[in-house]
């Protein structure tokens, strides 16, 4: 099939879409209150009910990652990578994304585990997550192993996906979003939380893979669509305001499936959305950098909480402060730890800088 002509961005691996930058940090912060402070907050009744719904979902920031990512990856590689060529230079820059911060997470959890046995090994190739009953130490890095699964299938399904027209790409989309919806995946973090029992025996990597094809699928779309005219419908604003709502009323299964579909829908806006006063404020350095820093804000929650009950209790009052500290340590490591290692990296494989020193530079 004849690809229909894109209207490419220029040097696309160098393009910073500073506003998806910034959502990441949202995202973040949303799981990290998810897993450390929303079970608590929900047994407060002084807390709006409405609220209290929110926080309990916020676990479905890692479907908007899950997107995101195979978002990105299609707006820096279509057209680039195959599994004949481009795949060595992907494989670096993953690595040098994804293993310094991945390895210092995993380090720092060490001291507070009893007993660790070679069920434990598989993680360190972020493989945990492929077969029942592996270790992983670092509770929030399961994604990664999930991530592993989509970046091995990237090389086949990128320069498949850039070879179809336009509607069919639109046809993905929707359907990767219905599959989502109907069997509630994106809800799956193990095999014990599907909706039917034919999910309980299938991996959750393969699970989760829907919201990846769709991420990517959308990806291809938005290079497609420089000069689209966009419709009322897709503003950013109201699509926020479209996911939050239903957030604040119900957590069902279902909701991760529906923020999966929507955030395919708002991920395409914000990228398209230059001009307004949402897209200026996405676009806030302070703002940027911190979404910069989402990575290791995410994936380094469980060693700083840890670290913080040992020193300082586990007090819900105490635990507040956790999060500045989080927050604040996340900065830091990916001013000082993890983006230095991931140039060095990328520089070691004569690969120029990634964006992420673009966010650190400003």
């Amino acid at each position: 099939m004849v690809t229909t002509p894109k209207t490419a961005i220029s040097d696309q691996s160098a393009t910073l879409i500073s506003q998806l930058t910034s959502l990441r940090f949202f995202a973040a912060i949303s799981v990290v209150v998810f897993h450390s402070g929303a079970s608590f907050i929900a047994t407060v009744e002084a807390v709006p009910v409405f609220f209290r719904t929110l926080l309990l979902n916020g676990y479905v920031g890692v479907t908007f990652f899950f997107v995101l990512s195979g978002f990105i990856l299609q707006f820096v590689y279509s057209g680039r990578i195959s599994p004949q060529r481009g795949v060595r230079n992907f494989a670096v820059a993953r690595v040098a994304r994804i293993y310094p911060c991945y390895i210092l997470g995993l380090l720092l959890v060490v001291p507070f585990f009893g007993a660790l046995g070679w069920s434990g090994v598989p993680q360190f190739f972020l493989l945990q997550m492929w077969w029942p009953n592996l270790a992983n130490w670092n509770m929030p890095a399961w994604t990664l192993s999930v991530e592993l699964f989509f970046y091995l299938l990237f090389p086949f399904l990128s320069p498949q996906l850039s070879k179809l027209e336009t509607r069919p790409l639109f046809i993905i989309g929707a359907l990767m979003a219905g599959i989502i919806i109907v069997t509630g995946s994106s809800s799956v973090a193990s095999n014990d939380r599907v909706l039917f029992a034919w999910m309980a025996q299938v991996p959750v990597p393969l699970l989760r893979l829907p919201e990846f094809i769709g991420g990517v699928a959308v990806g291809e779309l938005f290079l497609r669509s420089k000069d689209w005219r966009m419709p009322v419908l897709l503003s950013p604003m109201l699509l926020i305001w479209v996911m939050l709502v239903p957030l604040c009323l119900s957590n069902a299964p279902r909701m991760a499936g529906f923020v999966s579909a929507m955030s395919m829908l708002l991920i395409f806006a914000v990228a398209h959305d230059r001009a307004s006063l949402m897209a200026r404020f996405l676009s806030w350095r302070p703002l940027v950098l911190l979404g910069g820093a989402s990575y290791g804000l995410y994936l380094l929650q469980q060693p700083f909480h840890f670290a913080h009950v040992a020193f300082f209790g586990s007090s819900k009052l105490s635990l507040i402060f956790q999060y500045p500290i989080l927050i604040v340590g996340s900065l830091l490591i990916f001013l000082y730890y993890e983006e230095p290692l991931r140039e060095r990296i990328r520089h070691l494989f004569r690969m120029r800088s990634s964006s992420g020193a673009a966010i650190k530079s400003g």
